[in-house]
Parts: C-alpha cells; sequence; structure tokens
C-alpha cells in the first residue's frame, strides 16, 4: 500500500516538473522570438533609412532639368532677356547650344559701353543656328538713349538678318540725333514676304531731313500691322504715291511724321482690308484716303496736307473718330473738315480736339468751355 503511495507521489512530480519544463522552454521560446523580430525590424530600419539616404544624395546630385527635352529648355531661356539666356551656355554641355535655337530676339542696349553692345548683337546673329527648321518669329531692336548714338552697321545689321531669315515680326525704334541722317534702309525688308508685323521708327533732332526711303510699292503679302515714323515715300512719275495697294492682308496702319520726297504732291492711301488708319503730324501737301473698311480714324498733330474728302461709300462701317490737329494757317480747311463731319452721322464714337474745333467753327475758347457766361 505504501508502495503504491510512493508511485503516485513520484509521478505527480514527474508530471508537475514537465509542466514546469514545458513553461519554462514556451517563455524562453517567447523571449527569442521577441528578439528575433526586434532585431528584424532594426535591421530593415537601418536598410530603410540608407536607401532613403542613397536616394537623396542621389537627387541633390542629380542635374535634373538637363534631362528635360530641347523644346522644354528653349522654351524656358526664351522667358529671359537675351544676355541671361546667352549665359545659360557656361552651365554644362547640355546647355552649350539651347540658345542658338532661340525664335524671339529682343536686343536692348544692356551695357554702357555701346561697342559692347554692337558686338553682343553680333555675336548673337552670327553664332545663332541658321537651320530653315528654326524659324525666327519676332526680331526687336531698341535703342533710346540720346546721349550714346547707335551704331549704322548694327541697325542695318539686325534689319537685313530679319529679312534673310524670314522674319515674322520686327521693331527697330531708335533715337539717335544726326547719326540717323545717313541710315540709308535696305530696300529687303519691304519685300520680305513672311512679315505679318512691320514697325520702323527713327528720330533725331532733325528729322525732316532723311535718307531713309519708303519704295513706291511694297511687296508684303502676309503683312497685317504697318508702323512707320519719321521716314520718305517714294516720288512717283505722276507727284502721287500709292505704297500700301499691294499690302493684301493689311489691317492696322500706322504713320508718323513721315513726308514726300522731291516734288510728291500727293499720299494715296488705297487698301482694300485696312480697319484702323492713325496719321500724325506728317508733312504732305495733300492726303487721299480710299479704305472701304476703315472702322477707326485717328488725325493728330499741327498738319500740313489737305486731307481730301472720301465719298461716303468709301468709309461705310467707320465707328470710331479722333480728331485732333491744327490748320492754324489754312484757313480755307475749315470747310473740308466740316465736309468731314457731315460723314460721320454714323459714328458711334467721336473726339474733337480744342484746336480742330476752334479753328473749324470759328470760336472762342470762352464760348465752348463757357456757353453760358455773358459779357457786360
Amino acid at each position: 500500500m505504501q508502495n503504491a503511495i510512493c508511485i503516485d507521489s513520484i509521478l505527480h512530480a514527474c508530471n508537475f516538473g514537465c509542466y514546469i519544463w514545458f513553461d519554462i522552454c514556451a517563455t524562453l521560446l517567447g523571449q527569442s522570438s521577441a528578439t528575433e523580430d526586434k532585431e528584424r525590424n532594426g535591421r530593415l530600419l537601418k536598410m530603410e533609412k540608407k536607401k532613403k539616404s542613397e536616394i537623396h544624395i542621389q537627387h541633390v546630385g542629380r542635374d535634373r532639368p538637363s534631362d528635360l527635352p530641347n523644346h522644354v529648355l528653349l522654351r524656358i531661356i526664351e522667358f529671359m532677356n537675351i544676355k541671361c539666356s546667352v549665359q545659360t551656355c557656361v552651365l554644362s554641355k547640355r546647355w552649350k547650344d539651347i540658345w542658338k535655337s532661340l525664335t524671339r530676339l529682343l536686343f536692348v542696349r544692356f551695357y554702357e559701353d555701346d561697342d559692347i553692345t554692337n558686338k553682343f548683337v553680333s555675336h548673337i546673329l552670327s553664332g545663332r543656328d541658321d537651320d530653315a527648321n528654326i524659324p525666327l518669329h519676332s526680331l526687336t531692336y531698341i535703342h533710346y538713349d540720346d546721349n550714346i548714338h547707335p551704331h549704322i552697321t548694327t541697325i542695318l545689321k539686325v534689319i537685313k538678318y530679319a529679312a534673310s531669315h524670314n522674319v515674322k515680326k520686327l521693331k527697330v525704334d531708335v533715337d539717335g540725333f544726326v547719326v540717323l541722317k545717313e541710315l540709308e534702309l535696305p530696300p529687303s525688308i519691304f519685300y520680305c514676304r513672311s512679315l505679318t508685323f512691320l514697325h520702323l521708327r527713327f528720330w533725331w533732332k532733325h528729322s525732316y531731313d532723311t535718307k531713309k526711303i519708303i519704295p513706291k510699292f511694297l511687296n508684303l503679302p502676309l503683312l497685317k500691322t504697318l508702323h512707320l515714323e519719321n521716314l520718305s515715300f517714294t516720288a512717283s512719275d505722276n507727284g502721287c504715291v500709292e505704297p500700301f495697294s499691294t499690302c493684301n492682308m493689311l489691317n492696322t496702319l500706322v504713320i508718323i511724321g513721315c513726308r514726300l520726297q522731291d516734288d510728291t504732291q500727293t499720299l494715296c492711301i488705297s487698301n482694300s482690308n485696312v480697319s484702323s488708319l492713325t496719321l500724325a503730324w506728317i508733312h504732305m501737301h495733300k492726303v487721299v484716303i480710299c479704305t472701304p473698311k476703315l472702322t477707326s480714324l485717328t488725325i493728330s498733330g499741327l498738319l500740313n496736307p489737305t486731307f481730301q474728302v472720301p465719298s461716303e461709300y468709301n468709309l461705310p462701317f467707320l465707328e470710331e473718330v479722333n480728331i485732333d490737329y491744327s490748320f492754324l494757317y489754312k484757313p480755307d480747311e475749315s470747310l473740308v473738315m466740316i465736309s468731314w463731319l457731315q460723314l460721320f452721322d454714323k459714328v458711334k464714337i467721336m473726339t474733337l480736339g480744342f484746336d480742330t474745333l476752334k479753328e473749324t467753327f470759328k470760336v472762342s475758347y470762352f464760348s465752348i468751355f463757357y456757353p453760358f457766361y455773358i459779357f457786360y
């Protein structure tokens, strides 16, 4: 009996010891698993940090703009002034020749020394890519400094380059005092068949003495806007010059400070498409207007010419009129102006300057601004 009890006690003790052993093993195994997970997570975290660091270093050291295609880079530098655009050539080999494909060139005097500016302009024109697939949309040359004379050779180089490279828009705006007197415009610019916009302005102290001559006819079939200032129209055999009739696409015409050469007496502005016409400070004997689609007319300045009154059928669409010019020394001109006013009955907007009103209707300052003022 006692032996049986002992055996049961021994078996019970063994079972209890096994349970304890199993618990200890499970605990040890759990601790080992947690440690391994922690170590594994640590290794993953280090690898992730290392990867991010490598990516950051890679991005910092990478020239990402240079990976962009040429047309995108070209679009970017076209928003800069041309001096900065050219300076991008030093960034890398990728940028070296991008500026040579610029389609818009704007030259304004960048340096105090005008010789440097002229060299810069020459460098750009000679260095630009002449590939026929790279169009020249616009070329602008501006010189407003009265104290520094522009180089005639540079002006001529700009105009000739524009004509020979089929430019679409050309603007040359120069103040230069006496030096411009000797400037003779190359005829090629008036036969550039690609031009849609042409702005030529030359001013100096004696602008009336000029060699800058416009030919008898302009061969500019795509031209839509024309601005001429301080130029002379070529004389013709019959004493009348009619240069605009061949510009079939012309829409806007501005003539300021221009004159007729030699014995030419009349400027005939004849064009079937012109809708906006501006005449200011022109020095001519007579001006004839024949523009059936004209919608806006502006005449201003102290003028010499007589404006021949067109037939009412020549201005059927006229909507806006601005007249502010003086004909103080031509008393008969008031009758011409009255005839003009009779054509404006359908005009929606009309502005008449004080001098025009005074000389047309022979009225005084007080009668216009103080109509109810009574003198005793």
